[in-house]
């Protein structure tokens, strides 16, 4: 838990320097261009900013609601490399499919999405109720948002978001989470080759 509210009070910070400083924003917002030719630091500062207060607030209640729990199980190691690692992945798949574009991205949105995708995998029974309130188990819940990300991506129905992103934070998420359950299966196996078993 310690982990998640210090995000969320660092994405809080953030969203006050972006009021208090004029440019701060488009310093440290991601804008592909810049990005890729020397402002590097950009692919890591974009997912503390967000571009308004409704924008702000969701995020950072999703990464509450979810984050908790996903923290308790991963442990803070793997939470922060869940969510920086999944924050860069989703500025890399938004600009894949963006190119060498002058509109800025901005927000955690990605790593959020990538901390939903976890809970999926932790906790794939537990029931989340997405717009306008439909119930779904959690991992069928990331299905249907990795589906409908990358739907309004191509169409492009939902100007103004960043869909690729979104989609680049579960696809890294789910990543992370297959190599880490893949890595513990794997240590787990070897301990019962040097025994020899009697079944009763």
């Amino acid at each position: 838990m310690r982990i998640t509210l210090a995000l969320v009070l660092i994405n809080v910070m953030v969203f006050i320097l972006q009021g208090i400083f004029p440019g701060f924003t488009e310093f440290f917002a991601l804008t592909p261009v810049l990005a890729m030719y020397g402002a590097y630091w950009q692919f890591f500062t974009y997912m503390f900013l967000h571009g308004s207060m409704s924008h702000i607030l969701l995020n950072m209640f999703v990464l509450f609601i979810f984050g908790v729990s996903v923290e308790r199980i991963l442990g803070w190691k793997r939470y922060i490399i869940l969510y920086l690692l999944s924050g860069i992945g989703s500025s890399l798949l938004y600009i894949a499919f963006t190119g060498e574009s002058v509109i800025l991205m901005l927000g955690a949105s990605g790593a959020v999405f990538a901390v939903l995708t976890a809970y999926g995998f932790l906790y794939p029974k537990n029931i989340i109720f997405i717009p306008p309130g439909i119930p779904l188990p959690a991992r069928f819940a990331v299905i249907f948002f990795a589906g409908l990300e990358l739907f309004l991506g191509l169409t492009g129905l939902d100007p103004g978001i960043a869909n690729f992103g979104h989609l680049g934070g579960i696809a890294t998420g789910a990543a992370l989470m297959f190599y880490w359950n893949h890595k513990e299966k794997t240590h787990r196996a070897p301990a019962f080759r040097d025994y020899e078993f009697i079944w009763e």
